[in-house]
């Protein structure tokens, strides 16, 4: 196998994009570019590269089809796919395909730092490629809804999955989507035109869970009166889904352990030979598992079976930023499903929302959408559609009134207050075009404050403003900020 040459190619047809990073590296790399997917090709097969920046949506030959090419190299480079598209359809492909990482623009330079000291340092060989054709994007793309960088790292967890059959442990509060990251690992791995059997530990009565999983012969007891083949073995070639977990009897969690060692289950009643299965494991539960091993309430070495791989899901109230394209995602699911169209959320109404911290996280927040859709007879949602369903006294820091107007934050009163007392003073003067003075300037004071705070890192102070940095550029040229007066 050639050795790779200390030798990165940055492919984007953004120059700024590639300028910063040429910058940032060209120190340690020799550095190559290009700016559409053709010249990249031609330079791939020219040089055996180190590592890769690709853009997803470059002229010629997208960032994908490059991908999968370089996969198949005989000594594949790193690639990291870079895409301001951070859905998670992206996300999860990109690493299906063998993407080393996923980054999302605007990136901090510290992130693509950490990524060259992170391959020089594991030195971890390429993912194996993938040459099956993406299944089931459409249902994928129903599952999973958001673009927080907590959600982006859970797709790339998903993807990395998709071609091994490791268990899989999911921690969470109820409601934040575990069974939806479950079926999102079944769909994109190996397993995906094989079974996805569910079993929700709490719903079945302990005395027939054994029965309920591993099947039982006809009279093995009272009521047995037919054979019954359990989830496991329906689950045969696929995958099964234990939610809940944690409310399994310790008895049960002992067989389920042997279950998994042995891959092979003994139906009850069953005088023949353990039947031997190929099923993959995911596990999930919204209690701590580790503090109810202390309490002697589950197994340790049936936790560690479990936990060969374990995703957290935030609770929604850590991934405000989702609420949006969540409530959206909703309005048109229901859309379709109740026949009512052209519903949308003004901007009050999207602020009542991402102000509330929904202690029934996901599935609340579906739930008050589905009802105001069906109770609301306006066009647009406002925050007082909500009100039988969320009262304004839980909402976090905000206030609304009978009037349709938010009292404000306590931020927002002292903005309030600054804007009455100009407007005092120059009430009496023949000053024009105030609403262009107070908003020209205080979008200047918060990109100065943020250029200060970012150290002058235009990449890291556009994150932090929530706008593309050529959009920074321009309004630094436009209101002549200079680093010297900051």
């Amino acid at each position: 196998m050639t050795k790779k040459e200390k030798r990165i190619l940055i492919v984007d047809d953004e120059e700024s994009i590639v300028f910063v990073l040429k910058k940032l590296l060209e120190n340690e790399f020799i550095i190559d570019t290009a700016s559409e997917g053709q010249l990249a090709l031609q330079l791939i097969n020219e040089h055996n590269y180190f590592t890769i920046f690709l853009d997803i949506r470059i002229p010629k030959i997208n960032g994908m089809e490059i991908l999968s090419y370089s996969r198949e190299l005989a000594n594949p480079p790193n690639i990291i796919i870079m895409t301001a598209q951070n859905t998670m359809i992206n996300a999860i492909d990109a690493m299906k395909k063998g993407a080393y990482d996923y980054i999302t623009k605007p990136f901090d330079v510290d992130e693509i730092v950490g990524i060259i000291k992170k391959i020089q340092k594991d030195e971890i060989d390429a993912l194996p490629k993938d040459n099956a054709a993406a299944k089931n994007i459409d249902i994928l793309d129903s599952l999973l809804v958001g673009k927080s960088k907590v959600m982006q790292e859970i797709f790339k967890t998903i993807g990395k999955l998709s071609h091994n059959s490791l268990t899989v442990l999911i921690l969470g509060e109820s409601g934040t989507g575990k069974e939806l990251v479950a079926r999102a690992i079944h769909l994109n791995s190996l397993r995906s035109k094989k079974p996805f059997i569910v079993v929700n530990t709490p719903s079945v009565p302990f005395d027939l869970l054994e029965s309920e999983l591993f099947g039982h012969e006809k009279g093995s007891f009272t009521g047995a009166n037919e054979r019954k083949e359990g989830k496991f073995l329906q689950a045969n070639g696929g995958t099964i889904f234990l939610d809940e977990i944690g409310d399994m009897p310790l008895d049960l969690q002992a067989k389920l352990l042997r279950v998994i060692q042995e891959k092979e289950v003994e139906p009850i009643g069953s005088t023949n030979k353990p039947i031997k299965i190929d099923v993959r494991i995911i596990a999930a539960t919204n209690r701590n598992l580790k503090s109810m091993i202390k309490e002697s309430k589950f197994r340790e070495d049936l936790y560690y079976r479990l936990n060969v791989i374990e995703i957290t899901l935030p609770p929604l109230r850590d991934r405000k930023s989702d609420i949006p394209i969540l409530a959206s995602f909703f309005i048109e699911k229901f859309a379709k499903e109740l026949g009512i169209s052209g519903k949308q959320l003004n901007e009050e109404a999207l602020l009542f929302l991402q102000s509330y911290n929904f202690p029934g996280n996901i599935r609340e927040l579906e739930n008050a959408i589905r009802r105001t859709m069906i109770m609301s007879y306006h066009s647009t949602l406002t925050p007082e559609d909500f009100y039988d369903i969320i009262s304004p006294e839980n909402i976090n820091n905000l206030k609304f009134s009978d009037k349709k107007n938010t009292d404000s934050t306590p931020f927002e009163d002292i903005i309030r207050q600054r804007i009455k007392n100009y407007l005092e003073k120059i009430k009496d003067t023949n000053l024009t075009d105030v609403y262009k003075t107070i908003i020209g300037t205080t979008e200047k004071i918060v990109i100065e404050e943020i250029l200060i705070l970012s150290k002058y890192n235009q990449i890291k102070a556009s994150n932090l403003l929530g706008i593309n940095r050529n959009t920074l550029r321009k309004k630094i040229k436009e209101f002549n900020i200079s680093k010297k007066n900051i």
